[in-house]
């Protein structure tokens, strides 16, 4: 990949790059110059009236300094883009905070799809119970096609990325140092895996070392750019809950996996549930929190199949999911493979006689932990009248239940 900034892109980067230089007087001095470019080249004066008299000496005496020509040999280098927060590839939830980055450095790919996701922290001195669940939601919600941000630390933060990439999910990490650093260093393997599958993103320029003061700015861009956080263990003094609660001051979900009574690392997750936060045991109760699109609500393809086998239980277990790992979430043709699996065994229930064909579609496609009512009709190619009409007439015959929220699974 070879980088090139565009002559716009430098001015943003040599601008953001001179200390004092944060959102809020860059987006006045923009206010009043028009372009990064602009303010550049301004008189000490014109700074003055849009800053005042230190930070309009610190621009002038600063912008000649920046060492932009190594700043783009390095992007080159690692293959790193620089996204401006006027560039529409700019994470949007992140630009609504207060005092959001002015730039992102990102190693690998931001897609759009990765608006949907969520935030998996928790504390660096996991347990192997909470390595476990941090695994299996990083795995869970990559494979409703859900992106899965982290911070790269060891423990919580690991193991939710490596859930992640195990089912071929999205997965992000973000760095309190430059992308071109690997911290902790024993993860360099698991950054390399993420930017393949993912991207690695930081505020920071490239070459600048991890510090303690560079954290709460990672922690901020963490939760401001996710719909929620989820916190998997976490003693009262982790950063985990400084996520948590930066997460709830930018207006974002807080979600909590409880612990064991007495543990030190329980302390944090039950705290924030005392707080309000949204206690989780599976990923169900996240997904069906959210406002997520129809795609990411859908249970993945080894859930449908649980419908059309004889077995009855309503919480697929973490070795059912390991099967499926290269399903990044449900398509178009898990989607169709399902249907065309009518001929499978009806799970035990009340007789199916009398149902008409599209009553038996909808049968097949329906997941145990329960299926909307639009994501029916996408799966049986019929307009949503028609699957809430085929849906009541099945709750009548007792084939079927529903759910809060309009949702419809096996009875």
């Amino acid at each position: 990949m070879t980088t090139v900034l565009t002559q716009e892109q430098r001015d943003w980067l040599r601008l953001t790059m001179i200390p004092g230089v944060g959102s809020t007087s860059f987006i006045r001095l923009l206010a009043r110059f028009h372009t990064p470019g602009e303010v550049l080249r301004a008189s000490r004066a014109g700074l003055r009236e849009v800053v005042g008299p230190a930070l309009s000496d610190r621009i002038a005496e600063y912008g000649d300094a920046v060492d932009l020509d190594g700043q783009e040999r390095l992007m080159e280098q690692y293959g790193v883009s620089l996204v401006t927060l006027e560039d529409p590839a700019y994470p949007s939830r992140l630009a609504e905070i207060y005092d959001p980055p002015l730039a992102l450095f990102v190693r690998g790919e931001l897609y759009s799809s990765d608006e949907a996701c969520i935030a998996v922290v928790g504390t660096r001195r996991a347990s192997p119970y909470g390595l476990r669940m941090a695994e299996k939601f990083g795995r869970e919600l990559a494979a409703r096609g859900i992106t899965v941000v982290s911070g790269m630390a060891i423990g919580i933060d690991s193991a939710g990325h490596r859930g992640a990439l195990e089912t071929g999910g999205r997965t992000i990490a973000v760095l309190g140092n430059g992308v071109d650093i690997a911290y902790p260093p024993q993860n360099a393997e698991l950054m390399e895996q993420i930017t393949r599958h993912g991207c690695v993103i930081s505020q920071f320029p490239m070459g600048v070392k991890p510090a303690k003061g560079h954290f709460p700015y990672r922690n901020r861009i963490i939760s401001g750019m996710t719909l929620g956080t989820l916190v998997v263990e976490a003693p009262p003094d982790s950063g985990a809950l400084i996520t948590a609660r930066n997460a709830a001051e930018q207006g974002r979900e807080v979600f909590a996996v409880p612990g064991q009574i007495g543990v030190r690392n329980s302390e944090g997750p039950h705290s924030l549930i005392r707080e309000g936060a949204k206690l989780v045991e599976t990923v169900e109760d996240i997904v069906l929190e959210l406002d997520l699109p129809a795609t990411c609500r859908q249970a993945p393809r080894e859930e449908i199949q649980t419908t059309l086998s004889a077995c009855t239980t309503t919480d697929p277990s973490v070795e059912s999911r390991r099967d499926a790992r290269t399903t990044t979430g449900p398509t178009t043709d898990s989607r169709r493979d399902a249907r065309t699996t009518k001929s499978a065994p009806s799970p035990a229930g009340p007789p199916r006689d009398g149902c008409t064909t599209m009553e038996l579609d909808i049968l097949s496609v329906l997941s145990p932990n329960g299926s909307f009512v639009d994501e029916i009709a996408a799966a049986c190619r019929i307009p949503v009248s028609e699957a809430l009409s085929s849906l009541t007439l099945l709750e009548l015959k007792g084939l079927v239940r529903q759910f809060s929220g309009k949702r419809f699974a096996p009875a």
